[in-house]
């Protein structure tokens, strides 16, 4: 198993802090098993610093460990099936934050400009919303 590179280690210190009260020391560090077991996938896409690059290199490192962090927004597929599983979450009330950062930076990273009109009106509401 390799060494977790210093914004991942960056990363997983404030989520330690913020999901098992543990004070990680500075320096080089290695998550406890506690911590990988509390992480989600919803909590790393929405983490400070967290891109998708880390996000893997965090997934994979605990997959490692014999932890298995599932992914937000199932990869493959094309982007008017990911927005349109997206807006059918939005109609039952189930679209969470991270799944909405998913996928904006999925589509962000396959250099996409073009956002489908029935998630833009979904944005536009939670935005007015204060959604959580």
């Amino acid at each position: 198993m390799t060494k977790l590179s210093v914004r991942a280690q960056n990363v997983l210190k404030e989520l330690a802090v913020e999901l098992t009260g543990e004070q990680p020391p500075k320096g080089a560090w290695s998550p406890s098993r506690e911590l990988l077991l509390a992480l989600t996938a919803e909590r790393l896409a929405t983490a400070r610093n967290c891109g998708p690059h880390t996000m893997r290199e965090i997934v994979d490192w605990a997959q490692g460990c014999g932890v298995t962090i599932s992914p937000v927004i199932p990869a493959g597929g094309s982007l008017s099936q990911m927005w349109g599983e997206l807006i059918a979450s939005a109609s039952v009330g189930s679209l969470t934050s991270a799944e909405i950062a998913g996928a904006l930076q999925r589509s962000i990273r396959r250099k996409s400009v073009r956002i489908p009109l029935a998630f833009q009106v979904i944005l536009v509401k939670i935005l007015l919303s204060g959604f959580e």
